[in-house]
C-alpha cells in the first residue's frame, strides 16, 4: 500500500514537473503614439525637472532587453508621425529613418501617418526596414487593393508562432483625419477584417496579437488624468465581439495600462504615448492547453537621466535636426511665461492660435479651433519657428465659413462633451459649460463682445480646413451657409501674429469657464 502511494505521488510530481517544464515564456515590449518625439521632453505632470522619453533611450532599452532575453519582441501601435517639427518638415521621412534603429518587429499604421496625404503613406513606409501592417485601408479606385499590402505577419518566439495583425478603427480613421488627405482611400470595418485574418491564420499560429489604432482620440493637454476602461472602451468591445485575440496592443487614446485590461480572454495594453514609457508584458504560455497561463506588465516612465543614448539612433536624430535647422532656428519673439494647452479649458496656447487666425481674417467675427490640434507647449523665453511648427504640426489651412448662432452653439456643445475637447476661441468670445449636465445640454451662456449669441444671426467664423470638413466630430461645420478656402497655412498665421511685437505675453481672459 505504501509502495503504491509512493509511486502515485511520484507520478503526480512528474506530471506537475512536466507541465511546468512545458511552459514557454516570452516578452512583448510595446509603444504607441510616439508622435515623432525623437528627443526627451519635460512633461510637467510627470516631472518638472527630469526629461522623459526619446527614441535614443527607447532604442537602448529595446536592445538591452533583447540581449538579455532572446525571447523578446517589440511592437508599436501607430501614430509615429506628427509632433515636433522634424516630422512635419520631412513629411515623416525623418521619423521612419530614426525608427529603423529601434529594432521594431512590427508596427501598425495610425491616423497621423496620413497628415500629409494618403499618397505620402506608402512613399514613406517603403523606407522602413521594419514590418508595417494594415489590413483594412483600401485604395478607392482599386476595389480590393490595400494601401499597404501586408495585413499580418507570423513571428516565432521561443517556439511560439505568433500571428500579428495590423488594423485601423474605421471610426477613428474618419473622425480624426482631414477629409482632403484621405479622399483616395477608405477604411473598412475592422471587425470583419479581423475575423477574416484570424481565420486565415488558424492552424498556422499559436497566439494572435492585434496591433490596432482606434477608439477615442488622445487628449492633447498639459495635464494628465484618465479613466482607463472608458478611454479604451472600443478595444474592450472589439475583444468581446471578436473571439480569438490573445493580446491587443492599442493606440490613439494615449491611455496607459499599468494593469492590462482583460476582456473575453484578451489582454489589452497601451502606453500613455509620446515615448514616455516602453511597455513590457512578460507572458507564460502553455502549448499543451494553448493558453496564456500568467503574465506580468511593467509600465514605468522612461527618464532620460537613467538610460544612456543609443549612439546610432542619436546620430540619426542629429542628422535630421541639422538638415532643417535653417527653418527651425528662426527667432520669432520672446514670451515671459509658457504657452500651454488644455483639453477642457481655455488655454494660453489656444488663445494665441485663435487670435492669430482671426488676425489673418480681419473681416471675421470669431475663431473656432480644436484643442486636439495643439500638440506641444512652448516654454518661456525665445520662441522659434521650430517650436511653433511643433506646437501646431499639421499642414492645416484657414477656412472662412458662415454659420448661424444656433450652429455655433451646436459646435460648442460637441466640444463640451469632451470626446474631442472644447473649441478654443478668439478674443471677445465667452462660453460657460457645466460638465455635470448631460452631453448636448452643457453649454450655458455664449457671448460675443459682451452681447449674447443670436441664434438666427449669421456670423463669419474662421476655422481650419480640418474642422470645416467635420473633423473631430464637429460635423455641424459641414452645414455652413458658405465656405471660403484661403489656402493660408495656420502655422504661418501664428508666426506672423507673434512677429507683431518683440514680446508676446500669454494670458487667460475668461473665454471658456466651467460652472461650479
Amino acid at each position: 500500500m505504501r509502495k503504491t502511494l509512493f509511486f502515485l505521488f511520484l507520478s503526480l510530481s512528474l506530471l506537475a514537473a512536466n507541465a511546468q517544464d512545458s511552459i514557454k515564456k516570452f516578452t512583448i515590449l510595446y509603444t504607441n503614439d510616439l508622435h515623432a518625439h525623437l528627443e526627451p521632453q519635460i512633461i510637467p505632470w510627470i516631472s518638472k525637472t527630469r526629461q522623459v522619453g526619446g527614441f535614443a533611450n527607447i532604442a537602448t532599452l529595446v536592445k538591452q532587453e533583447k540581449a538579455a532575453n532572446l525571447h523578446t519582441v517589440y511592437f508599436d501601435a501607430g501614430d509615429f508621425f506628427t509632433g515636433p517639427y522634424i516630422s512635419s518638415l520631412t513629411k515623416g521621412e525623418a521619423v521612419i529613418d530614426v525608427m529603423n534603429h529601434l529594432s521594431i518587429d512590427a508596427a501598425c499604421i495610425g491616423n497621423h501617418e496620413f497628415d500629409h496625404g494618403w499618397q505620402n503613406v506608402p512613399l514613406q513606409l517603403k523606407k522602413a526596414t521594419f514590418p508595417v501592417l494594415n489590413g483594412n485601408i483600401f485604395l478607392k479606385k482599386k476595389k480590393n487593393k490595400l494601401i499597404w499590402n501586408q495585413p499580418y505577419k507570423i513571428i516565432t518566439v521561443n517556439g511560439i508562432r505568433i500571428g500579428v495583425i495590423g488594423l485601423h478603427g474605421k471610426f477613428a480613421f474618419y473622425d480624426t483625419i482631414a477629409d482632403e488627405m484621405i479622399r483616395g482611400v477608405e477604411a473598412r470595418d475592422e471587425e470583419y477584417y479581423l475575423r477574416k485574418y484570424i481565420a486565415a491564420l488558424k492552424g498556422k499560429t499559436d497566439l494572435i496579437v492585434l496591433l490596432v489604432h482606434q477608439g477615442v482620440p488622445g487628449r492633447q493637454s498639459s495635464a494628465g488624468g484618465a479613466d482607463v476602461a472608458r478611454n479604451l472602451q472600443r478595444d474592450i468591445e472589439l475583444a468581446q465581439t471578436v473571439p480569438g485575440i490573445d493580446i491587443l496592443i492599442t493606440g490613439h487614446a494615449h491611455q496607459g495600462t499599468i494593469q492590462p485590461l482583460e476582456a473575453n480572454g484578451t489582454l489589452i495594453v497601451s502606453t500613455d504615448a509620446l515615448g514616455m514609457e516602453l511597455g513590457k508584458l512578460e507572458l507564460n504560455y502553455n502549448p499543451a492547453t494553448d493558453k496564456i497561463t500568467g503574465y506580468r506588465n511593467k509600465l514605468d516612465y522612461l527618464f532620460d537621466d537613467a538610460v544612456p543614448d543609443d549612439s546610432a539612433t542619436l546620430s540619426a536624430i542629429r542628422y535630421w535636426k541639422e538638415k532643417v535647422k535653417l527653418i527651425t532656428e528662426e527667432k520669432i519673439c520672446t514670451i515671459p511665461v509658457s504657452l500651454t494647452r488644455s483639453y477642457g479649458d481655455e488655454s494660453t496656447m489656444g488663445n494665441m492660435v485663435a487670435d492669430a487666425m482671426l488676425h489673418a481674417s480681419p473681416g471675421a467675427d470669431l475663431t473656432l479651433t480644436n484643442s486636439g490640434g495643439l500638440r506641444q507647449d512652448i516654454d518661456a523665453g525665445q520662441v522659434t519657428a521650430g517650436q511653433l511648427i511643433s506646437a501646431f504640426p499639421f499642414p492645416n489651412t484657414i477656412v472662412e465659413v458662415e454659420l448661424k448662432g444656433k450652429q455655433i452653439r451646436t459646435l460648442m456643445e460637441h466640444g463640451a462633451g469632451l470626446t474631442n475637447g472644447i473649441l478654443q476661441v478668439s478674443r471677445g468670445v465667452e462660453m460657460q459649460y457645466d460638465e455635470s449636465k448631460p452631453i448636448g445640454q452643457r453649454v450655458g451662456l455664449i457671448q460675443l463682445n459682451g452681447k449674447p449669441l443670436d441664434n438666427d444671426r449669421v456670423y463669419k467664423v474662421v476655422t481650419s480646413n480640418f474642422l470645416a470638413d467635420g473633423g473631430d466630430g464637429f460635423v455641424e461645420f459641414k452645414k455652413a451657409i458658405s465656405v471660403k478656402k484661403t489656402g493660408i497655412e495656420i502655422v504661418q498665421t501664428m508666426i506672423a501674429y507673434l512677429r507683431l511685437s518683440p514680446t508676446y505675453t500669454p494670458q487667460l481672459s475668461g473665454r471658456i469657464t466651467r460652472a461650479h
